[in-house]
């Protein structure tokens, strides 16, 4: 006999007052209920209810045992509770990547909001603008800028970023301001990029897309070194808009060439179709979608 299930059903009996009533609270029958109380009375050589046609009321002994009883189960059911939910939290290590500045600005704030909330589960965060192949087990989730074209990786769209061109209002004072995308070749071209990267500007997807060849006074691969060389006044450069709006909202930069801009590009969370069912990746993916597109959304 199960002596918990003995317990339980001594205090429904004593809750409900009659044995027919404990069995409805119970959903079992009455000669179970009938059963299982005569078993501990026996097993304990006493009678824990004094019954009458209508009612059942506890014995001295009853009370005592119904007491000491309902603390008892109480601890047990948050023992089990306790431990299910110990247990079957995600938890462990999570490797994510993401783009070196979007990683800076929005995932790391975004990922720190997670930990906060998720004590179980760590996360070792590489922020780099290499793209990096998820395939070989280096890394559980990337933060992807841009299409993502294969079938091997869960992709989650969660917001998108413009790519905007931009320069001083001291230089573009000095310089004027290019009102057609062939017009850079008279101006000084910052170029954001891996060197080894052809120079140049691409027009808008909404024309037919073509790369007008310049020749950048200065390449670098850093989008902050970029944009701050901007603001002194060099020259004109393009980079995505989480990473310019600080200075394009103070007034430092200004955007130019709008009608010529590049359709937005999405942001993706992309993990391997193998890791879908691990249950830390799967919270983690769930909870930077939204947090991204919100960060996104109020200024990003």
């Amino acid at each position: 006999m199960d002596q918990l299930r003995e317990l339980r059903t001594a205090i429904a009996i004593e809750e409900e007052g009659s044995l027919a009533a404990a069995a409805r609270k119970l959903n079992t029958s009455l000669p179970s209920v009938s059963r299982t109380l005569a078993g501990l009375e026996s097993r304990l050589g006493l009678t824990l209810f004094d019954r009458s046609a209508r009612r059942c009321q506890a014995t001295e002994a009853g009370r005592s045992l119904l007491n000491r009883s309902r603390r008892l189960l109480a601890e047990y059911d948050d023992i089990v509770a306790d431990t299910a939910k110990r247990w079957n939290e995600p938890r462990g290590l999570v490797t994510v990547t993401a783009p070196l500045t979007f990683g800076r600005l929005h995932v790391v704030p975004a990922i720190s909001r997670f930990l906060l909330e998720n004590p179980a589960i760590d996360v070792a965060l590489e922020l780099s603008d290499a793209v990096v192949d998820l395939q070989d087990d280096l890394f559980d989730v990337a933060v992807r800028i841009g299409p993502v074209r294969t079938t091997a990786l869960v992709v989650r769209r969660v917001a998108a970023v413009s790519w905007w061109t931009l320069a001083s209002p001291g230089y573009l004072a000095s310089h004027g301001i290019p009102l057609r995308p062939d017009d850079l070749r008279n101006h000084i071209w910052i170029q954001h990029s891996n060197i080894r990267v052809p120079a140049g500007f691409r027009t808008a997807a909404g024309q037919r897309s073509r790369l007008i060849p310049l020749k950048p006074r200065l390449v670098v691969n850093d989008a902050t070194a970029a944009l701050e060389a901007a603001q002194t006044g060099l020259g004109i450069c393009s980079a995505y808009s989480y990473q310019a709006t600080e200075a394009v909202a103070s007034g430092k930069l200004v955007r130019i060439l709008r009608e010529n801009e590049p359709r937005p590009m999405p942001v993706s969370i992309v993990y391997p179709e193998v890791k879908r069912t691990i249950a830390r990746l799967r919270k983690l993916s769930s909870f930077l979608g939204p947090e991204l597109s919100s960060r996104l959304r109020s200024g990003g």
